[in-house]
């Protein structure tokens, strides 16, 4: 037998292994052989959860927000597999519905747990901003949370009992192969209604629980941000919701609960809805809003202060098989579904004030009158109403015909600026064989009239082909997409000026827009034709159109990579005014529909040619947009419209304080100040060239030639 070296003797002795401590694993793992505690959601936030914020500092009170006690309760449910809920911004709902599960689950019933928010980006803030505060505040559930590797994420953060918490947003990533007892899908309304081609989330969430039988369960929250599919919608049961999809499609499988409030004067239960409140129309919004009440169905008046009680005293009511009779929770006629759905309105919600719900809408409808732009109002009826939207332009359906603006049009003659306008556009959209040319007059509050509509059908003379016969005639039509001589006479119309009604001045054009699209070559002579402009020094009164019925803006001017996303393709010399026409085409037909004179009205005259009436009602409003009635249908009036309206919120014609004249931009001002201006021609017939009465100021050493300021 060989003998040790003896360079062995001298290396350290092994250290023996450290074997785990059974006294510690027991110690460690004692939550997950603890039995669930029973008790739901709301009592064990009454009971443990304290808030830490600037207003606040303490446990939490379910009476702060009462009519979130039940859903919340219904999370831990047996018999309910999902539990939805719809309603306003500013009533707790994600604080009971989804941070208070999160913390019951980790203190009373640990398990595997998946929350889906909308985006990536707002999984991490909900992660940061709403998730992380709450465990600071709760020193038992963060010392719940686990320090080990990978414990700790933004994204997954894993807690005792062997409770795995994913944060996570629509993928299928995340609604494929793992089984969670428990999957909360929060603010649903601004997902996708379809994960990667599988289907929606919340079909998708309940899938992913069904493993875990009656234990179960989906949370799903969300205000409201889907349009009305059906304009002619009427409910069938007492607490049908709109036909929308998203969460109220869900909504609609569930047991559509509705809370009712009872009234302090005459004992009776009704809905507390936006629709109820009521306020005295003042100077302004803001005064309006300070004398919001509500008034129930019997007349009687509800102060804005007898919400909080009212609120207390409330219940939530369901529908019962056959949909004609309401009752509570327990009740066994209750509708037959395992989704136990809620809904609620504006009103009620704790952390928003009547004043401030009216005030948010008044001021809205005001930039909807005045603008006609409409995101606003969508919004203040989607997150502080909580209600579904309908387009305005679609409620007015089918009735926006031929017939219709016929009998809306005016008796005002043709090429003649009225009183009223102030300044002058020009707008023209380019076919096969000739330019369409609208001129529309604007006065205060962006009131328009159109006043001119011609086609230009004949080359100039100076053009290939342009040469005149003995009758006046050229040997060709206009083309142009393929001459580039045939935009020529387009200038021209920027000095022709228009007689003011009852007065001895004229107005010229402040600016012209032309549609840049069209067959093959219509888009470089369109670019070439503004690069012309530019040099003669008319560049900022010459602009080009691109429709685009995805713009998200209404109006954009911009060099073309930067919508189009053609980088390789750079055009740094040229910008185009891309339009959003679907918005756009909603404001035109508003305007022209509604019947008083004001702002944003837009008059049609009856001396019109009879093809304006038909391609201003050419196209009809679906959900994807505005789509032609019928193929070929001509639709030049209403593009033309459109890009009109663009033009001036590219020339900035929204901002115009009309009650401050010493603001309003010179060529916006009345005649005699106005910088576009001219002396009417013996017998008050329009001009060409004329000469201008206050041209436009001289600014930094630069004229800008009959420009605009």
């Amino acid at each position: 037998m060989r003998s040790m070296p003896d360079w062995v003797r001298f290396l350290p002795s092994p250290t023996p292994p450290q074997f785990a401590d059974p006294g510690k694993l027991v110690i460690e793992r004692l939550t997950t052989l603890r039995p669930a505690r029973r008790i739901d959601v709301p009592t064990w936030a009454e009971e443990s959860r304290r808030l830490s914020t600037s207003s606040y500092q303490g446990l939490w009170r379910n009476d702060f927000a009462p009519y979130m006690t039940e859903p919340s309760r219904m999370v831990t449910s047996r018999k309910y597999g999902a539990v939805v809920f719809v309603g306003p911004a500013r009533t707790a709902k994600s604080e009971s519905l989804v941070l208070n599960t999160v913390g019951h689950r980790v203190e009373c019933q640990p398990s595997d747990m998946l929350i889906v928010c909308q985006t990536k980006d707002s999984a991490q803030q909900f992660s940061e901003q709403k998730l992380a505060p709450m465990l600071r505040a709760n020193k038992h559930l963060a010392q719940a949370q686990l320090s080990g590797r990978g414990a700790d994420n933004i994204h997954k953060k894993r807690f005792e009992g062997n409770m795995n918490l994913l944060i996570g947003w629509p993928v299928i990533g995340y609604f494929s192969q793992n089984e969670y007892p428990i999957v909360i899908v929060t603010d649903r309304d601004r997902m996708t209604d379809d994960v990667d081609g599988e289907g929606d989330p919340f079909t998708l969430a309940r899938k992913r629980t069904q493993h875990a039988g009656s234990l179960g369960m989906v949370v799903e929250e969300s205000s409201p941000g889907r349009l009305i599919e059906r304009d002619d919608w009427k409910p069938s049961t007492p607490h049908e919701a709109p036909p929308c999809s998203g969460i109220l499609g869900d909504y609609n499988l569930g047991t559509r609960g509705a809370f009712y409030w009872t009234c302090p004067s005459c004992n009776e239960p009704f809905r507390p809805e936006f629709d109820l409140l009521q306020w005295e129309t003042k100077a302004s919004p803001g005064e309006s809003a300070k004398t919001v009440e509500m008034i129930c169905p019997n007349g009687c008046c509800i102060p804005p202060q007898a919400k909080f009680e009212c609120n207390k005293a409330g219940i939530w009511l369901h529908e019962t098989n056959g949909g004609k009779d309401v009752c509570e929770i327990d009740d066994p006629n209750i509708r037959d579904s395992e989704i136990v759905s809620y809904r609620c309105e504006g009103p009620i919600a704790a952390m928003q004030s009547w004043e401030q719900l009216v005030l948010r809408y008044l001021e809205a409808k005001d930039k909807f009158d005045s603008s006609g732009d409409d995101t606003a109002l969508k919004a203040t009826i989607n997150l502080d109403q909580g209600k579904a939207y309908l387009p305005v332009v679609r409620s007015i359906g089918e009735s926006v015909s031929e017939d219709t603006l016929r009998a809306l049009a005016e008796r005002f003659p043709l090429r003649i600026v009225p009183a009223e306008a102030r300044f002058l556009t020009i707008q023209i959209d380019v076919q096969i064989n000739r330019f369409v040319v609208h001129v529309d007059a604007w006065g205060e509050g962006l009131e328009r009239w159109l006043i001119d509509r011609f086609d230009i059908s004949q080359p100039p003379e100076t053009a290939p082909g342009g040469e005149r016969d003995e009758k006046g005639n050229a040997r060709r039509a206009i083309d142009p997409a393929r001459y580039f001589e045939d935009w020529a006479d387009l200038p021209a119309m920027l000095h022709k000026s228009y007689p003011i009604e009852g007065s001895e001045f004229s107005l010229m054009p402040v600016a012209m827009i032309i549609d840049s699209a069209g067959r093959p070559g219509v888009t470089p002579n369109a670019y070439r034709f503004l690069r012309k402009m530019k040099r003669e020094g008319l560049g900022q009164r010459v602009f080009l159109a691109k429709g685009s019925p995805r713009l998200d803006d209404r109006a954009r001017h911009v060099e073309p990579e930067k919508v189009l996303q053609q980088k390789g393709r750079k055009i740094s010399d040229i910008k185009l005014v891309f339009v959003g026409t679907n918005k756009l085409k909603d404001e035109v037909i508003l305007a022209v529909t509604r019947k008083e004179a004001g702002p944003g009205k837009y008059h049609l005259s009856e001396h019109l040619p009879a093809q304006v009436f038909a391609e201003m009602t050419a196209e009809t409003r679906t959900e994807k947009g505005w789509e032609r009635r019928k193929s070929g249908a001509a639709n030049e009036a209403f593009d033309l419209s459109v890009y009109g309206k663009a033009l001036v919120i590219i020339l900035k014609g929204e901002k115009i304080d009309w009650g401050n004249p010493q603001s309003v931009p010179h060529w916006a001002r009345p005649a005699n100040e106005n910088s576009f201006a001219v002396r009417q021609q013996p017998g008050g017939v329009a001009s060409q060239n004329a000469e201008l009465i206050h041209p436009a100021p001289v600014r930094r050493r630069r004229v800008l030639s009959q420009g605009i300021r």
